[in-house]
């Protein structure tokens, strides 16, 4: 009895952590929707539209393959174009950093904007670990349709967090 409630207490834990994904996932889906009403494009560049997660992020954002934050410091430096963000090592040093080439080759494909504007899509990637094994917990959300399915085996729908692997279950 003692092992299931310690079990299901550090998997509360972990979904916890998992609303930081979510959250974010949310506030830059929102923040490309509004780039798009006044531009007709989709922007990979963080700072272009204003995405900047907190610090004390336990997740990885990647909408691309290119120049990522590091977040190993007490303040980090941006970096020009960055279309990456690191989990924040610096406050959290149990935690190892993960960059782009942890991904899936098919997700990295995925990464970014898809298309030729005003027609096109973006999609972004947050990925963590929120145990102490090698699985990486791994979301995605799109502006457009992802011939994807969640950890339930339903589809991915446009404007939607889903969630490719679940880092939670055994």
């Amino acid at each position: 009895m003692a092992v299931n409630t310690a079990r299901n207490f550090a998997r509360f834990g972990q979904r916890a952590r998992a609303a930081e994904c979510k959250s974010n996932l949310k506030a830059w889906y929102r923040l490309q929707q509004r780039h798009f009403q006044d531009t007709r494009t989709y922007e990979p560049v963080f700072a272009k539209v204003g995405f900047a997660p907190e610090r004390d992020n336990r997740y990885a954002y990647f909408a691309g393959t290119g120049p990522m934050e590091v977040r190993d410091q007490e303040r980090s430096e941006v970096p020009a174009g960055a279309v990456s963000i690191g989990v924040d090592t610096f406050r959290f040093t149990y935690l190892r950093p993960i960059d782009v080439e942890a991904l899936h080759p098919s997700l990295k494909a995925r990464l970014g904007v898809t298309g030729t504007c005003p027609t096109c899509d973006i999609t972004l990637a947050c990925v963590g670990n929120t145990d102490d094994d090698a699985t990486l917990d791994v979301w995605v959300l799109s502006t457009g349709p992802l011939d994807l399915q969640d950890v339930d085996e339903d589809a991915a729908e446009p404007g939607v967090p889903v969630q490719l692997v679940d880092d939670t279950r055994d």
